[in-house]
């Protein structure tokens, strides 16, 4: 039967051009037509049902992000003028950039790299994915077995005082908390990228497991954290689990740490699961240097079905646009399968 898909049109005035890596610029990866494509896949192949997302209060961002850091962001978008994007001058932390002329400048202090612009759009957009959601924790809350949010920006590098990684307010984490009101929640983490925003913002809990796999931080962004070590700090020891992999990873060998990461969330009997999905995993997305096929998804969604969790799945990366759509179908497919 059709899931709930949630979605919102805010997203669209997010529409970075350029992204800066080590000082250099590229197209950027991270583009509208992303969850369209998604969302145009699964309503054609009738595997979903649209659902809009509902306007949740800013509390359920201040909970898990500094509010100043949420107002920050605001004001400064509206600064912005239409069309115009502004990277940030690297991270800094040192207040003083906050007194500074320069927009670049201040915006620094709430940024720990180059990669996430803000626009004029841009708090918009991911404001609304926080609401996306939550609507989908809602939903799963109230009873519904699988829910997908299509969130866009995605959220899971986004630190609590911090955007980076094109992430701006962590949507996975924030709808875990909102969950966690009921029960406990583990998050099982499969985009190419260590999460280190949902790694951080869970590091000291006990009632919110977060498990991940993803490319070697050895060579694969962000680097600074997803080694197998970082298990989780004071309450939270031993519930953080990081499976690294190999450049070039395959199915099958994905496919054995999916179920290793499994066996854990399943030993740990959540009330719910929140799913960061990444189809950066792909063997075509121009970002990622791994091996799975779009049917591949559809693989994994079927291990992850089998825990008979209420599950949540929050779109994360995937920026291999002619194979978004048939990936999707296939993950979702999958869950019945």
């Amino acid at each position: 039967m059709p899931i709930p898909l949630v979605w919102s049109d805010d997203h669209i005035d997010h529409a970075p051009s350029l992204q800066t890596v080590e000082g250099q610029t590229y197209p950027h990866p991270e583009r509208p037509e992303r969850a369209g494509l998604i969302r145009d896949a699964l309503v054609g192949a009738r595997l979903v049902d649209l659902a809009g997302a509902e306007r949740h209060a800013d509390r359920a961002i201040d909970a898990v992000h500094a509010a100043e850091y949420r107002r920050f962001i605001r004001a400064t978008c509206e600064q912005i003028p239409v069309g115009r994007q502004l990277t940030p001058s690297g991270g800094s932390h040192d207040p003083r950039v906050l007194a500074s002329d320069l927009l670049e400048e201040r915006i620094s202090f709430y940024a720990f790299g180059a990669d996430a612009p803000l626009m004029r759009g841009t708090y918009r957009a991911a404001r609304s994915a926080v609401d996306v959601a939550l609507t989908g924790a809602d939903l799963v809350a109230d009873g519904a077995a699988q829910v997908f949010a299509l969130c866009r920006p995605p959220g899971h590098h986004a630190e609590f005082a911090r955007m980076g990684g094109f992430c701006y307010f962590d949507n996975a984490v924030i709808a875990a908390r909102r969950l966690v009101a009921t029960g406990t929640v583990a998050i099982l983490d499969i985009d190419y990228h260590h999460g280190n925003g949902s790694q951080h913002l869970t590091y000291a809990r006990d009632d919110i497991l977060y498990v991940s796999l993803h490319a070697d931080p050895s060579y694969a962004y962000p680097g600074f954290s997803g080694h197998v070590d970082e298990t989780g700090e004071g309450a939270g020891q031993g519930f953080n689990h990081n499976f690294p992999l190999p450049a070039h990873t395959g199915i099958d060998v994905y496919a054995q740490t999916l179920d290793r990461a499994c066996e854990i969330v399943a030993r740990f009997q959540p009330s719910f699961l929140v799913v960061s999905i990444g189809f950066d995993t792909h063997e075509e997305d121009p970002i990622a240097i791994m091996r799975l096929r779009s049917e591949d998804f559809g693989r994994l969604a079927g291990r992850i079905a089998q825990l008979a969790l209420p599950t949540l799945h929050v779109l994360e990366g995937g920026y291999a646009l002619e194979r978004l759509g048939e990936s999707a179908v296939a993950y979702v497919d999958g869950l019945g399968a």
